[in-house]
């Protein structure tokens, strides 16, 4: 029995929605818990 590691998981997902939400205002583009909420609205 192994278990599993995250490895770069989380880290790689952080960066794809940062990247996303590049050009945002303020802490929209540098937070990631304001950035994903900005992504997910920009996205609807």
């Amino acid at each position: 029995m192994s278990r599993v590691k995250r490895g770069n998981v989380a880290r790689k997902r952080r960066k794809k929605i940062l990247k996303l939400a590049k050009g945002f205002r303020g802490s929209h583009s540098k937070l990631f818990r304001t950035a994903n909420q900005q992504v997910m609205k920009a996205l609807t």
